[in-house]
């Protein structure tokens, strides 16, 4: 017990700045993405020289609402939000319902998952992922049935995630879809819920998913170039072949910033999916490497804020939130070095576009918010030898 007295003593520091470090990672990564979006986006001068002032002027804006949202959701008590979350739920499945609504849904890809906004595209997923993750909270923080069945807080979970999940999959976004239930299954988890039935759901899940990817032509299609990647170099796995090229091309030092050829329309979205390829030829492997680190190190701080939240509903929120941002990562990087199949994720805080980026922020606001509601003196109960007893953090 002497042990953890002075492991929570010598970590006394790291609790009281962590909430500064969580906020100088996030800077760091948005200042990486504006200089590398202003390279990628280089490739615009040769169609119209205005498209990249426009191009950088709605990043801008983008990112003032993403901090001002982060401010917002950093001031507003959690607990306040917990409480209005199943209004929040309702209002992020509406969302979701407006992209099938001619006139106001915008297609993307094949993708029904677009509200068009004030000439701006919104991707309603996003945002509801945080209205998800707070009503998981709320109903299940306190869950003193510990059942799936019917009744139960836990049941209740289920059949939300289950409307979210049919109007994500109808859509065509398989991979939100997938976000989604992994998110569920981390509820469970934290919730209370036995692995005995963890495991089987979270198989049954993933094995679903990839049945309805194997019925739907466009992504059976790219399920297949994925595994017969090499046989398909100028079809289905045109995109990633590319980013391949574009990550060997840099080496360790890179070409040198601007001077990236892949982004000249060999490689598609390469300043919105694709931009680490593009970041990894100008910049080399250091740079690469680097920008990793700092999404190692983003996780490990939120992670922290929320092992030290001052209550469970805390912990489940900035469990779940930090857990969507490094599943995101993952993806990303995952189906641009080519480890997975292709897939429309932006790279958190880095990647153009806005819905993904307020989402990010909006969570870090909320990682501030666990963070700043912590006493002067966070105490935690220990056991030892049936007694309890504090330890002052």
């Amino acid at each position: 017990m002497q042990e953890l007295d002075l492991f929570y003593q010598k970590t006394k520091k790291i609790n009281q700045f962590s909430g500064y470090l969580l906020v100088a990672i996030a800077l760091t990564l948005l200042s990486i993405g504006i200089v590398a979006l202003f390279s990628a986006s280089g490739k615009f001068v040769l169609e119209k020289e205005s498209q990249i002032s426009s191009l950088m002027l709605r990043q801008f804006l983008w990112i003032a609402i993403g901090l001002f949202s982060c401010l917002i959701f950093s001031l507003i008590d959690y607990h306040k939000l917990l409480q209005l979350s199943s209004w929040l739920l309702i209002l992020g499945f509406f969302l979701l319902i407006l992209c099938f609504v001619p006139g106001i849904g915008h297609k993307v890809h094949g993708s029904s998952r677009w509200i068009s906004v004030g000439g701006f595209n919104v991707e309603p997923s996003e945002f509801s992922k945080i209205f998800i993750s707070l009503f998981f909270t709320r109903i299940l923080s306190n869950a003193k049935k510990k059942s799936l069945f019917y009744m139960s807080p836990f049941f209740t979970a289920f059949v939300t995630v289950g409307l979210f999940v049919s109007l994500l999959i109808i859509s065509g976004d398989l991979g939100s879809s997938l976000l989604y239930f992994m998110v569920f299954v981390l509820f469970l988890y934290l919730g209370g819920i036995s692995l005995k039935w963890i495991l089987p759901i979270l198989g049954s899940g993933i094995l679903f998913v990839f049945i309805v990817a194997l019925l739907m032509p466009e992504r059976r299609s790219r399920l297949l170039a994925f595994l017969a990647m090499d046989q398909d170099k100028e079809g289905k796995s045109y995109q990633v072949w590319q980013s391949l090229i574009a990550l060997g091309s840099g080496g360790i030092s890179g070409l040198g910033l601007g001077n990236s050829r892949q982004k000249m329309f060999y490689l598609p979205e390469s300043t919105t999916d694709f931009i680490f390829p593009i970041i990894g030829e100008e910049l080399g492997l250091w740079a690469t490497l680097l920008i990793v680190g700092l999404y190692l190190s983003f996780i490990l701080t939120a992670g922290w804020i929320s092992l030290f939240a001052p209550d469970k509903e805390g912990l489940m929120i900035g469990t779940s939130l930090t857990s969507l941002i490094g599943m995101q990562t993952l993806a990303n990087l995952g189906v641009v070095t080519g480890l997975l199949p292709n897939k429309g994720f932006p790279l958190p805080f880095i990647s153009y576009g806005g819905s993904n980026l307020v989402f990010c922020l909006m969570s870090v606001g909320l990682l501030l918010n666990i963070h700043r509601q912590r006493p002067p003196e966070f105490r935690i109960k220990v056991e030892e030898k049936g007694a309890q007893r504090s330890i002052n953090l």
